[in-house]
């Protein structure tokens, strides 16, 4: 299969150089995949993974990039390889990977477009972001980055049509984010699902509503099923929608793990080593991120103690 073998040939790509590479889904349906560690100066900030979609008349991105820097090299490449201009940006959640390139496109006059709720968290937290890369990475990496606000806002589902392609922009409510959207290419049938979705890699908690995201993980699997089958995670490879049952399962582990312990009396400050689950251990990003994850968890069942 196609996207197989560009697949293959992508893992051999060194990781400084996968912005100018792209794996090729369907018939104008590409995407760049990203590190799936936690930022770093090895892979200059540049984790999670960058789609785009070509039409007849331009280029649609599916996220922007994690500094100025890489922004214009998504843009270049997806030029060069689609050979049509970039119309416009889609901002699927407000995580620094995804947004902080959008400067760059909005500087050649590309509009850039994000649920309400994602622009207001953009808005809140990205400049904390751009100075904490900022340290990571070091100003030269980080030259001209910040924050963009999208000049483009939507409320709920719609459908677009952007550069000859028309596009399904779905809301599946609070999952990952309280702006999440998932973007589906009508003709291709290729679903984008950003961070809802992880391959391989531990799902950041931070801003998701486990409830809300399990809907969310279903109603994914269901909309890939009726189309090509395919899915782009957030971070890790494309996959069949049967590979969300593995992040479903750690959002569902974790969340009974932290009640049930929390229900206990468990402390906090023992909370880390006690939510230990080995069956993802394996995965990229387990020690810092699970950790994070079962203290924001337990802080959350705390609060709602305290509102009783």
């Amino acid at each position: 299969m196609l996207w197989l073998a560009a697949l293959l040939v992508l893992a051999m790509v060194a990781p400084g150089t996968r912005a100018q590479e792209a794996l090729t889904l369907a018939e104008g349906v590409h995407v760049f995949v990203g590190d799936t560690g936690e930022p770093s100066p090895a892979n200059r900030g540049r984790i999670g993974n960058i789609g785009f979609v070509v039409g007849d008349r331009g280029t649609v991105m599916i996220n922007a990039g994690a500094s100025y820097r890489h922004g214009r090299a998504l843009l270049a490449a997806a030029e060069r390889i689609g050979g049509k201009p970039v119309v416009l940006v889609v901002l699927t959640q407000p995580v620094q990977e995804f947004v902080l390139g959008a400067a760059a496109f909005a500087d050649q006059g590309i509009p850039v477009l994000a649920h309400r709720a994602s622009a207001e968290l953009i808005a809140a937290r990205c400049e904390n972001c751009v100075h904490n890369l900022r340290a990571l990475l070091g100003e030269d990496e980080m030259a001209g980055t910040r924050p963009q606000p999208p000049d483009q806002r939507i409320e709920a589902s719609t459908t677009i049509e952007a550069g000859g392609r028309d596009l399904e922009l779905i809301h599946p409510g609070w999952g990952s984010s309280p702006g999440d959207l998932v973007v589906r290419d009508a003709r291709s049938g290729v679903v984008f699902a950003g961070t809802l979705v992880a391959v391989g890699r531990v799902p950041e908690l931070r801003d998701g509503d486990p409830a809300g995201w399990l809907d969310a993980l279903a109603r994914l699997q269901a909309l890939a099923r009726t189309g090509s089958g395919r899915i782009v995670p957030g971070y890790g490879p494309p996959v069949s929608a049967d590979a969300l049952d593995a992040t479903r399962d750690y959002i569902a582990d974790t969340e009974a793990r932290v009640r049930a312990l929390f229900d206990t009396g468990t402390p906090l400050s023992a909370m880390v080593q006690a939510a230990h689950l080995p069956r993802y251990a394996g995965w990229a990003v387990y020690e810092p991120v699970h950790g994070r994850n079962v203290q924001l968890r337990y802080l959350a069942h705390e609060r709602a103690a305290l509102a009783q």
